[in-house]
């Protein structure tokens, strides 16, 4: 059946707070945002570190407990520990599995390479682990591992298949095409609320799911992390950031919006549910 309303995926990605002591960063950053899906009636996808999920066991279980995916970003956010050998990303990706599940009772199917840096090997590590879905892969030229174009749609990776494991799919990351940087982020506060909501626009219009993001780093009001952030887009618009953030939500509300989370839409996807929207049938070459 051919859907009539455009889908927007929430995420967050919950990376942990530099310098170590600055707990709050993670904290009050999580507990605003989930204040304001709350207010606005909608449920994300957390992609949480094991080593976050771990720390801060009373923030995931009130994200647990409000409904929302948690889905794995890695084991420690290390930059290329998702871009490693085969026999590295297996340790990994099972180590952080284990880890997440241990802290928030749930076992991640969901995955998303920290700064969207990701491999083959660890598209086979999570397949290997009964992963659903990664949501590694940037819309744009300018940003990530892979400096190409992809569908601004879900598709299946080519990562062959082995006995009993499922085809993993790939859920992009959404961007403005005009000024093709990821929907969300320091970008959000760095560009504002009118060039994301251009590019929330472009992409229902192109009939694309929304794949936007932030983090609690976004969202600091006081602006305590610009001697330790060491440049002027750590902390650009952080105090209006939650607001522009309700901005982009409400908008997508008015344009009639479904809010899914990543898996919900990966699980639509996977059951032929979008077929008229995205084509299903073709894997597309990275």
């Amino acid at each position: 059946m051919r859907s009539l309303k455009p889908y927007f995926i929430m995420t967050v990605d919950v990376d942990p707070p530099i310098p170590a002591r600055a707990l709050y960063i993670v904290e009050d950053g999580v507990v605003a945002l989930l204040r304001l899906f709350d207010k606005c009636a909608i449920k994300a996808t957390f992609f949480v570190p094991a080593v976050v999920a771990r720390k801060f066991p009373v923030v995931m279980d009130r994200i647990v407990k409000q409904g929302h995916e948690v889905a794995c970003h890695g084991l420690e956010h290390n930059k290329n520990e998702a871009a490693l050998s085969i026999g590295e990303e297996l340790r990994i990706i099972k180590n952080a599995t284990e880890m997440i599940q241990s802290a928030t009772g749930v076992r991640p199917i969901g995955f998303r390479a920290p700064l969207f840096r990701v491999n083959e090997s660890c598209w086979r590590a999570l397949q290997k682990n009964d992963y659903v879905y990664d949501s590694s892969l940037v819309c744009s030229p300018l940003y990530g591992s892979h400096k190409i174009f992809f569908p601004s749609k879900p598709f299946f990776l080519p990562v062959p298949k082995t006995s009993g494991n499922c085809s993993l799919i790939e859920i992009p990351v959404s961007a403005n095409p005009f000024l093709p940087f990821p929907l969300g982020g320091a970008y959000l506060r760095i560009f504002g609320s009118r060039w994301s909501k251009v590019g929330v626009k472009i992409n229902f219009l192109s009939r694309n799911p929304v794949v936007f993001h932030i983090h609690p780093k976004d969202l600091d009001p006081w602006k305590r992390g610009r001697s330790w952030w060491g440049s002027w887009w750590g902390y650009r618009n952080t105090d209006n950031c939650m607001k522009m953030l309700e901005e982009i939500i409400t908008y997508a509300g008015r344009s009639e919006a479904q809010f899914v989370t990543a898996y919900e839409l990966a699980r639509l996807y996977e059951a032929g549910c979008l077929k008229n929207d995205f084509d299903c049938d073709n894997q597309h070459s990275i």
